[in-house]
């Protein structure tokens, strides 16, 4: 199995995406994954004019079965596993080349939403008995993580690929008092459960 990984690089003035993290973590060999799985991964630039572009780039190249998009939520408190992405694009920061898009569709003549096609409630399960916070969500915003997310899915409706989107919290070290945050430990230890669930 051919497993793809994503993650963004930071934005909003922000020095750290956990998210890039993980990729990071990837590539340092930090995020122990079954033998079965052939696995790359990629930080994406969080811009809405070649987001996807740089993600396609690297699916035509790599060919991958599965395709695991992370994202940084800020106002999350657990890992949540997106459940579907929607056809809008709305923007109150301006992403990492100054762009504000606001009420506009991704696609003027795509459909209103799609769906994960990741195994959600299989991975939510797996993350619940290691004692992991983890939620479903019906609401991946409107910034770049929903756009790479809609075009994502638009792109694989033909295709075997199962894909999906994730969001996580800040990492503890971002956060002050007791905003919602993660531990990279912890982050880790989710990205190996759900790269050994995808084995099964």
């Amino acid at each position: 199995m051919r497993v793809l990984v994503s993650g963004f690089e930071p934005f909003a003035g922000g020095k750290i995406n956990p998210t890039e993290k993980i990729v990071e973590s990837i590539q340092k060999d930090e995020i122990p994954y079954p033998n079965e799985i052939t696995l790359e991964s990629i930080v994406l630039p969080v811009r809405f004019i070649d987001s996807y572009e740089c993600l396609k780039e690297k699916i035509n190249t790599f060919n991958p079965d599965v395709i695991i998009a992370f994202g940084l939520a800020s106002d999350r408190a657990a890992i949540e596993l997106e459940e579907i992405a929607v056809n809008t694009i709305h923007s109150n920061i301006p992403d990492n080349s100054g762009t504000i898009i606001s009420k506009s569709p991704i696609n003027q003549t795509g459909p209103e939403f799609y769906k994960s096609t990741l195994p959600l409630l299989g991975i939510e399960a797996k993350l619940k008995q290691e004692g992991l916070p983890v939620n479903l969500s019906k609401s991946a915003g409107t910034f770049v993580c929903n756009y790479l997310f809609y075009r994502m899915m638009e792109d694989n409706q033909d295709t075997q690929r199962l894909c999906g989107f994730i969001h996580v919290p800040h990492l503890a070290e971002q956060v002050k008092d007791r905003a919602p945050s993660i531990s990279m430990e912890d982050l880790k230890k989710s990205v190996s459960i759900i790269l050994n669930y995808m084995s099964y």
